[in-house]
């Protein structure tokens, strides 16, 4: 959830919201690392589907999606991490794939 909808459910501003989090040792709100990782998902799943009677790039797929969703529930529970560095080179190949 952005930032500006949370604040409002809460009933505060959003530098009051911002200032609680950085209280509690959140830097900056997760929600676009967690778009971000959810639009990988989609793009692995959709590559899967499209590929789907080669079983090695499937398998593969799979772990991707594996992979992926246990960092996406890792930061949901610590939202100040850092994204994993092969998760980086993959959103940018995904990128480059999409918009080239």
């Amino acid at each position: 959830m952005p930032i500006m909808e949370a604040a409002k459910e809460l009933g505060v501003g959003i530098t009051l919201l911002k200032k609680r989090c950085r209280m509690l040792g959140i830097r900056r709100w997760p929600h676009r690392k967690l778009a971000s990782l959810q639009t990988l998902i989609n793009y692995v799943q959709e590559f899967g589907d499209e590929n789907n009677e080669n079983e090695g790039l499937v398998g593969r797929a799979k772990a991707t999606i594996e992979m992926l969703e246990w960092e996406k529930k890792r930061l949901e529970e610590f939202p100040d991490l850092e994204l994993e560095e092969n998760t980086k080179r993959l959103r940018q190949a995904c990128f480059k794939d999409n918009y080239k």
